[in-house]
């Protein structure tokens, strides 16, 4: 079954899209690949960050499915990552990488384990209904890219 997910750093609004991952790569087929056991286990931002950029490389080169790092810009056609069917972060704040479904409402640890199933919440006290805040990726209205979508590369230049 296709799986997209999208990888960040931080949590929020202000939340740093680093890149994305299509074709069986909900943390289950993650854990599978060196680099995605390493991501879904960091401690540290630069080893998180040097992780997902080495399973790009790996997702593409072993023909595991398609990678798309920022560079290559927001690869969907939604808005944001609620319709991802993954999102997994590094919170510097925790110094742990979380993951949650799209349109999920809670961030959870980033483990193999990690499922669609709700937990089984005492009556009265029901998850929470709004998912958790992400950075808008395309304007709603024009579905262009909006500037947390933007490519970290410049555009170039053609010559006259």
């Amino acid at each position: 079954m296709s799986t997209t997910t999208d990888f960040y750093v931080g949590r929020g609004a202000r939340a740093e899209w680093i890149g994305s991952l299509q074709w069986e790569c909900a943390p289950a087929g993650l854990i599978r690949v060196p680099p995605g056991r390493l991501a879904l286990a960091a401690t540290d931002e630069s080893i998180y960050r040097a992780a997902v950029e080495d399973l790009f490389v790996v997702w593409e080169s072993e023909d595991l499915g398609h990678a798309y790092p920022r560079r290559t810009g927001w690869p969907w056609p939604w808005h944001n990552s609620h319709h991802s069917t993954w999102i997994v972060t590094f919170d510097p704040a925790t110094r742990r990488t979380l993951a949650t479904v799209g349109g999920g409402v809670r961030w959870e640890p980033a483990t193999p384990r990690a499922s669609r199933i709700e937990d089984n919440a005492p009556p009265g006290h029901g998850p929470p209904t709004a998912p958790v805040p992400l950075p808008l990726m395309r304007d709603p209205g024009t579905g262009r890219p909006t500037r947390a979508a933007l490519t970290l590369t410049p555009p170039t230049r053609r010559s006259p």
